[in-house]
């Protein structure tokens, strides 16, 4: 199904960021606010009848935090009428028994709440807000008791490297899933910042060695495979996935800041067609890649072209982070890294 969608060119995934106002200041966030003003409560369901009319089936609504429009809960009701699986991407610290019941009637397909520390001030030192670890936990408690499927997990950092296992018996008991990536990004204008945070290549090592965190378990169905659709493009980004920022811009892919046309000027159907950008990134095959496509690490990559664009300013070069994990998790594997 998804290679058809890739095939075919439909939009199957959608990550929607409805605001990036947020009521914590996460050290590592990415994201960065601007002046213009953010799409409404009209304009973004118009957007919902355009993802619809595309073939969107996964709708990933994102921040900042979602929580604080006032407005959320109308979007949400309006994407499940319109049969999207909505997962929500939440802190959960602005979660309480009404909020939780009102997501509950939503039958999201999923709530991935972060959680960086199983130790309460480990994790608000992170999210710079005291009393933040608690809201979280109690929200994912919430929303698991009314049978919500929940994910805890977040970013691996040097301030947490050494507190995963506790997370992951944390959202045992919980009864949620549990998921951290070491992958940090830079800020979606490019502002490198956020990579002081990442953690040591010995550290890579180790938490590649467990299955919990390799690069070949992660959430990632687009994954390089030598036959087949996925096989010859560098991911799905373009091809069936893109995201819409709270300001109405069109990406390839949250993780891709290549603008692509705003919907307050053209419609979805327009720029995910014919945006020259998109049929760009659109074009490239990974036997178009110099470097990557010789490559003997190719098996072990997780290469992310969003991240090679943030990182080298450049479509077609290869990923310092993701050539930094295939050797380590070649090394692990047997193959000897490079």
């Amino acid at each position: 199904m998804l290679a058809r969608a890739a095939r075919k060119k439909i939009p199957f995934f959608c990550h929607f960021d409805l605001t990036y106002h947020c009521n914590l200041n996460c050290v590592h966030c990415y994201v960065v606010a601007e002046s213009r003003p953010e799409l409404g409560t009209l304009e973004i369901k118009g957007i919902l009848n355009q993802l619809a009319a595309a073939g969107t089936l996964y709708l990933t609504f994102s921040g900042g935090e979602i929580f604080t429009r006032e407005d959320f809960f109308e979007i949400g009701e309006y994407a499940r009428r319109l049969h999207f699986a909505v997962r929500l991407l939440t802190n959960g610290t602005l979660v309480d028994e009404a909020v939780a019941d009102r997501v509950a009637a939503l039958s999201p397909d999923l709530v991935a709440i972060s959680i960086y520390s199983a130790n309460s001030e480990n994790h608000d030192e992170i999210t710079t807000v005291p009393g933040s670890f608690a809201r979280s936990i109690e929200a994912a408690k919430m929303l698991t008791e009314r049978n919500v499927k929940v994910k805890i997990g977040g970013v691996l950092m040097r301030q947490n490297i050494n507190d995963y296992p506790k997370v992951y018996e944390l959202a045992q008991r919980i009864g949620a899933t549990f998921q951290m990536d070491p992958r940090l990004t830079p800020k979606n204008d490019g502002a490198r910042s956020p990579l002081r945070f990442q953690i040591s290549n010995d550290d890579l090592s180790r938490v590649f060695a467990e299955p919990l965190f390799s690069p070949q378990s992660r959430d990632n169905p687009t994954k390089f495979h030598p036959d087949g659709t996925f096989g010859q493009i560098p991911c799905g980004a373009a091809h069936m996935s893109c995201y819409i920022s709270s300001y109405g811009d069109v990406y390839p892919c949250v993780q891709f800041p290549l603008p692509c046309g705003n919907l307050r000027k053209e419609p979805f159907e327009e720029i995910w067609h014919h945006s020259a950008e998109m049929l760009k990134v659109r074009s490239i095959t990974v036997s178009q890649l110099p470097v990557c496509c010789r490559c003997g690490l190719l098996p072990y990559c997780n290469r992310c072209p969003g991240l090679a664009y943030l990182e080298e300013g450049d479509l077609l070069s290869p990923s310092t982070t993701a050539c930094q994990e295939a050797n380590i998790l070649s090394r692990i594997k047997g193959g000897g890294g490079e």
